[in-house]
C-alpha cells in the first residue's frame, strides 16, 4: 500500500513553516497512479461568505474515484462564533434541526441549552475539485468533538452511526460540496472561543477499504496560530498519515 507524505504548515508572520508528519515517498505533486494523469491539487476554496482572515486551518489531500479519477478533497474550518452572535443564528438552527432535542444523543439541545452551557458553532465547508464522482470507498469525516456534536449538509454524506448520528462522524459518498458546523460548550454561560482546539479534525478511509489517501496537507493560518494550538496537552501536530488517515487535532491527553 502506498503512503501518503502529509505535512502540517504553520503560517506566521507571512512565513509558511511546514513539518512533516509521516509517510514514505517523494515530495511535489503526485502522479495519478493507475489513470496516468497528473494529481490535481485541491482548488475548493471558502464559501463567498467567508473570507481569507477568518480562516483557522485548511486540510487537503487526494483520494480517488471510482471511475479512476483524482479528485483533490478540502476541509475548512472558520473562526467559531458564539450562540449570541447574530452571524450564528444560521448556523445555530442548522444544528438544532439536525442534532437537537436529543436527535443526536441523549442530553435535548435547544437555544436555551446553548446559552446556558457557552455553546461556540464552528462552520466547516468541505470541497472537492470534481463534483459527482462516487469514491472508490467512502471518505470519512471527522468534524469536532464526540462529546458535543456535529451537523452536516448535504445529500451526499451519512452518518458513520445512525444511532448517534452527529457524535460519531459522517461518510463522504459522492464528491461535492458539503457544509457544516462543530459544536463546543463550556459548560457555562461564558463562551470559550478557543474549545475549536479540542477537537479532531480532517479524513479517514476504513482498513481494507483498498483505497488511500495521498498528498495529505495541513496548513494553519495566523488566525489559528493565535490561539496556540501546539501548546494544547492532546494536540497533534505529527498524527501519523497511513494512507487511510489525513487528520489533525486533538487526540486526548
Amino acid at each position: 500500500m502506498r503512503r501518503s507524505l502529509a505535512t502540517t504548515s504553520i503560517v506566521a508572520g507571512g512565513v509558511a513553516l511546514t513539518l512533516l508528519l509521516a509517510g514514505c515517498g517523494t515530495q511535489g505533486t503526485p502522479t495519478g497512479g493507475s489513470t496516468g494523469k497528473a494529481t490535481v491539487a485541491p482548488s475548493a476554496t471558502p464559501t463567498p461568505s467567508a473570507t481569507a482572515t477568518d480562516v483557522l486551518f485548511t486540510i487537503t489531500a487526494n483520494v480517488r474515484g471510482a471511475d479512476g479519477s483524482t479528485i483533490g478533497i478540502q476541509l475548512t474550518a472558520h473562526k467559531p462564533l458564539t450562540y449570541s452572535d447574530p452571524a450564528a443564528k444560521t448556523y445555530e438552527s442548522t444544528f438544532l434541526g439536525q442534532c437537537g432535542d436529543g436527535k443526536g444523543g441523549t442530553v435535548p439541545r435547544d437555544t436555551a441549552y446553548l446559552a446556558a452551557n457557552g455553546s461556540i458553532l464552528v462552520p466547516i465547508d468541505i470541497t472537492s475539485t470534481i463534483s459527482g464522482k462516487t469514491f472508490v470507498a467512502p471518505v470519512g469525516i471527522t468534524l469536532g468533538s464526540p462529546y458535543f456534536g456535529s451537523a452536516i449538509i448535504g445529500k451526499s454524506v451519512v452518518p458513520s452511526d445512525t444511532t448517534a448520528p452527529c457524535y460519531n462522524g459522517y461518510q463522504w459518498v459522492t464528491s461535492g460540496r458539503v457544509h457544516a458546523i462543530a459544536d463546543f460548550e463550556s459548560g457555562q454561560p461564558g463562551p470559550d472561543l478557543k474549545l475549536w482546539r479540542y477537537g479532531l479534525y480532517g479524513f479517514g478511509l476504513a482498513d481494507g477499504s483498498n483505497a488511500t489517501i495521498e498528498a495529505c496537507k495541513i496548513t494553519i493560518t495566523p488566525l489559528g496560530a493565535a490561539d496556540e494550538v501546539a501548546s494544547v496537552t492532546g494536540w497533534d501536530t505529527s498524527a501519523p498519515q497511513s494512507g487511510l488517515t489525513c487528520v489533525i487535532g486533538y487526540s486526548g491527553e
